[in-house]
């Protein structure tokens, strides 16, 4: 299948699995960006645009998705490539925000090498859903797969942006989350779905140690609260922001609450205060 259209000028970093494409946006503190399942790196577009005069700023397109090439297909191999790109684009510790499959990623790389993270925001995720028979992972998962080969690409967009936002969404937003979620590719999307069905962090999270905000939304049927929980409750220096009325892409949904939290929290002087 074809490298997906898309407005945005991305670029491209030659890692060892391949080429990756991103984002890059602003001067400040660092941030990198990972998306969601039906996300790329557009996702986050708001936040390069808005947050641009205080954080330094890149957006990865998972493996699979954008313009980047496939790796794999559990995640810690998305973990690995996210750890060799944070060290190709930035010179020391990097603040991490990961929404979803996203947050899965970031808390992967904060595991395996927690030098590299600075602060670490977890948005609407979760910790793996721990399905380890095949046979219960990949029914999950090719469902899934089959709705994105099989449907039209705005169809199958529309879908998701369904099942992801409130039924009193604002039209644009739903607009654009369909827009996104139409640019998916089936090899890297399939690859993601099956590594966050079959990953399990619970047991391992007290091994964060960076300073942690949690963030849920009260309308998020994706990744509510009750599945934030395990986060919640074994990492050892972490923060919850609940943000009243948005869904599972609260980033889009209301940026200026979103942008906030994100700030407040990566900004502040003393985060473990």
């Amino acid at each position: 299948m074809s490298k997906v259209d898309h407005g945005e000028r991305r670029s491209r970093l030659r890692l060892e699995h391949g080429e990756l494409s991103f984002l890059h946006a602003g001067r400040g503190a660092p941030v990198v960006l990972f998306h969601g399942l039906n996300g790329n790196a557009e996702s986050w577009r708001y936040q390069l645009h808005d947050l641009a005069g205080e954080l330094e700023m890149w957006a990865w397109d998972a493996p699979g998705y954008g313009d980047s090439d496939i790796a794999g297909e559990t995640l810690d191999d998305l973990a690995r490539v996210a750890i060799e790109f944070i060290k190709r684009i930035a010179p020391g510790p990097v603040n991490l925000v990961g929404h979803s499959m996203g947050g899965l990623v970031a808390m992967r790389v904060a595991m395996l090498e927690p030098g590299l993270v600075q602060r670490l925001v977890l948005s609407c995720t979760h910790p793996g859903h721990g399905l380890s028979g095949a046979a219960a992972s990949d029914q999950r998962y090719q469902r899934r797969l089959r709705e994105l080969q099989e449907l039209p690409g705005p169809v199958y967009g529309e879908r998701r942006a369904r099942g992801m936002l409130p039924a009193n969404a604002d039209p644009a937003v739903f607009r654009e989350v369909a827009r996104i979620a139409a640019q998916s590719r089936p090899e890297g999307m399939g690859r993601a779905a099956l590594a966050i069905q079959r990953a399990s962090l619970q047991a391992e999270l007290s091994r964060i140690l960076a300073p942690s905000l949690v963030i849920t939304g009260d309308q998020d049927r994706v990744a509510p609260l009750s599945k934030a929980e395990p986060l919640l409750n074994g990492i050892a220096d972490v923060r919850h922001v609940a943000l009243d009325g948005l869904g599972h892409a609260p980033y889009m949904e209301d940026r200026r609450r979103y942008n906030a939290a994100l700030t407040d929290f990566l900004l502040r002087r003393d985060a473990s205060g």
